[in-house]
């Protein structure tokens, strides 16, 4: 990102409000210039503007963060998510995570029931596909043999799944549900093949 329109965001950040003097004044270049950029970050959805009007003299703007912009900031939540799964490990036995891992693959799958009730199972792998690849997973389908296989090419949850294998295995369950059919895993990319797919029989 250009370099003034970075230090924008983090001043936004840290004083969550600013008017466009206070951003010119701390940056140290002119209204006029601020101006420039602070159009471009509103055009992006990165930051909003309120109208403010004082007792006396014009009204002037305040700028903020919208929530877009929460993409532009670091973010660990592989490494969050790894420690609950570390935790929950340490302190739970295998029968307790197989449970774990069932609950969270048919919550994540009522999520979605709305978008497959009524459909038959090859309209049901279309609808799949393009929800995977709304959860990241450029996902695409083809026919094989005696049934399907779901291609996904990039793995949203890898850096959690490379140490916690029970991702996958959410994964598996939370397809089987969506499609109501046999699914098995039969490539990942956590073993070096460059994607994850699954044969998928009626």
């Amino acid at each position: 990102m250009q370099k003034t329109r970075r230090q924008i965001l983090d001043l936004l950040k840290l004083r969550n409000r600013a008017t466009l003097d206070d951003l010119a004044r701390e940056i140290g270049l002119s209204p006029v210039t601020i101006r420039s950029h602070l159009s471009v970050l509103e055009r992006d959805d990165l930051i909003c503007s309120e109208e403010v009007r004082g007792r006396v003299g014009r009204p002037h703007f305040v700028y903020c963060l919208a929530v877009g912009a929460e993409v532009e900031f670091p973010r660990a939540y592989h490494e969050v998510a790894r420690r609950f799964l570390e935790g929950f490990r340490s302190v739970a036995g295998p029968e307790q995570m197989a449970q774990l891992i069932e609950v969270v693959a048919e919550r994540w799958a009522a999520e979605k029931a709305d978008r497959l009730n009524g459909k038959g199972l090859e309209a049901r792998i279309a609808e799949v596909v393009r929800i995977r690849s709304e959860e990241g997973a450029m996902a695409e389908w083809e026919k094989c043999d005696g049934g399907y296989r779901l291609l996904q090419h990039h793995c949203p949850a890898s850096r959690i799944a490379d140490l916690s294998p029970e991702v996958c295995q959410v994964e598996l369950e939370y397809l089987q549900r969506l499609l109501g059919a046999a699914v098995e895993r039969e490539g990942s990319h956590h073993h070096g093949e460059g994607k994850c797919s699954y044969r998928i029989t009626p």
